[in-house]
């Protein structure tokens, strides 16, 4: 599938950073089920930490990585939520000004401006439904974007953050079958040390269905298996889960 417009990434970032900002003092103490140790405050201060090194990168060499032992750290009260705010803006203002195919520093290398922008609409979509399992019922991610968070995730995360050693990759395989989009089905073959995936309709040892909005997030580890639509061998998605260390 091809990856959505760089203006499509652009509006989910700042609707799910909107939504985020509406956080009340009160729930930044409450804890997220599904991350051990996290709180609202915790998502917070991760999500603003990358915003602002994303409003640094942009205006990087491609070589030139910020440190991040420069970026300011989160105030302890509740201002985390005003300073959430203005570093989604210094993040979205350094997308506005940047050119999208000039060379930016990311953790993958050198990598053209525009991976940011697909990378924070991703980062904060997930870490909004993250927030609303803490503070009320969750709405799912929008299927359009939830499609390419998949991809997203097999290219760029799973290859390198999995831990391959819990995962115990033989040859198995996963079908991922979305239930809300045309071009929402993958499959995906577990190796000993590496992932290999395509868009298929294909039998599977397992599969999964369901929106795709629940596919992304269990691959993130945040859905369990028995939550979706299941055929076969459910241990191998249990597997997964355990292997997500991202």
């Amino acid at each position: 599938m091809p990856q959505l417009p760089a203006s499509e990434y652009r509006r989910h970032f700042l609707s799910e950073t909107t939504r985020l900002a509406q956080t009340q003092p009160e729930q930044l103490g409450m804890e997220i089920p599904h991350l051990d140790d996290w709180t609202v405050r915790t998502v917070l201060e991760h999500a603003a930490t990358v915003f602002q090194f994303v409003s640094l990168a942009m205006s990087a060499g491609p070589d030139d990585k910020p440190d991040v032992s420069t970026l300011p750290a989160a105030p302890k009260d509740s201002s985390v939520i005003g300073w959430f705010e203005e570093s989604a803006q210094l993040a979205a203002q350094a997308i506005d000004d940047v050119d999208f195919s000039s060379m930016r520093p990311t953790w993958t290398g050198p990598q053209p401006a525009s991976w940011y922008v697909r990378r924070l609409a991703h980062e904060v979509s997930v870490h909004r439904w993250d927030v609303q399992t803490a503070t009320t019922t969750p709405d799912g991610i929008e299927a359009d974007l939830a499609v390419d968070g998949v991809d997203e995730l097999l290219e760029i995360y799973a290859p390198r953050r999995m831990d391959f050693d819990a995962l115990a990759g033989n040859g198995e395989t996963i079908h991922l079958h979305a239930t809300d989009h045309d071009e929402g089905e993958w499959l995906i073959t577990l190796k000993e040390d590496h992932i290999e995936w395509e868009h298929s309709h294909t039998k599977a040892d397992v599969a999964a269905r369901g929106p795709a909005s629940d596919l992304l997030l269990l691959l993130w580890g945040r859905r369990s298996p028995a939550e979706l639509e299941i055929f076969g061998d459910d241990s191998i998605l249990s597997r997964w889960k355990s292997a997500a260390s991202f």
